[in-house]
């Protein structure tokens, strides 16, 4: 597989398919059997390894790994502090405002709720600038609200992502292109074009997103759906054509013959 600069891809799969073990490759954090990892042309190995990871950012899935200092503030700073970047308070800033914690950056990370967890951690990767973001379940265990904020949050940064997920509906709203895993590769495309496929998601034991198994039952009861959604949106554009086709119907059916 390879992922082209600013493209989002999702990597979704059941529980033991090597999401979480694809993007530790990716990280260097272990090293291919077989085959090669590539990173802006750099082959992967033990030598080069710390050199390709500054040009990453990896999102653990539960961010108590990840995060451990006294204050947000100095989460976010010690990834640049450690690193020698120059500029390190204005890199903390910057990250704190792209999340929304700017008003946490005294709190006690350990004091915060899981969703404004994730954000920090995510504040302290984008501190460092990394190329290439490599999240981890980034929308497990997050209450509604806090899901569909840091949905927007990824769908509107302009970086290359790797997000792996069992969040079909996530994956959907966020990313260009995704990735079925289990153990190899078993397809890739848009998730329009693999909710399509009838039968891929589910051979590998998953569900096609919400939006999209509501239109396959409006579908069953005889409305015509041109194309089956994936995305809020695309469900809103296909509800109004819904709503207007069938005002027509109504409409012609009272004009006398």
């Amino acid at each position: 597989m390879s992922v082209e600069s600013d493209e989002k891809v999702a990597i979704v799969g059941p529980n033991g398919a090597g999401k979480s073990t694809l993007l530790h490759l990716i990280a260097g954090f272990r090293m291919p059997f077989t085959g090669d990892v590539a990173v802006n042309g750099m082959t992967l190995n033990e030598s080069n390894a710390d050199g390709v990871r500054r040009k990453l950012g990896l999102l653990f899935q539960d961010p108590d790994d990840q995060i451990f200092m006294p204050t947000v503030e100095e989460d976010i700073a010690f990834g640049p502090r450690n690193l020698k970047l120059q500029d390190v308070g204005e890199r903390t800033v910057k990250a704190m405002r792209s999340t929304g914690i700017e008003h946490l950056a005294k709190r006690r990370p350990h004091r915060l709720s899981f969703g404004m967890k994730k954000r920090v951690a995510i504040a302290g990767i984008l501190a460092m600038d990394p190329e290439v973001l490599l999240l981890d379940e980034p929308t497990s265990g997050l209450d509604p609200r806090s899901r569909a904020g840091l949905i927007s949050l990824l769908k509107g940064m302009k970086r290359t992502m790797l997000i792996a997920t069992h969040d079909l509906d996530a994956a959907a709203e966020i990313a260009d292109r995704v990735l079925v895993l289990n153990v190899s590769p078993v397809a890739q495309g848009t998730m329009s074009e693999l909710v399509g496929s009838k039968g891929v998601l589910e051979q590998s034991g998953l569900e096609a997103p919400q939006i999209s198994r509501l239109f396959d039952s409006i579908c069953e009861m005889g409305y015509a759906v041109e194309t089956i959604p994936v995305t809020k949106d695309q469900a809103v554009a296909e509800l109004e054509r819904i709503i207007e086709r069938e005002r027509r119907k109504r409409v012609a059916s009272r004009v006398p013959e």
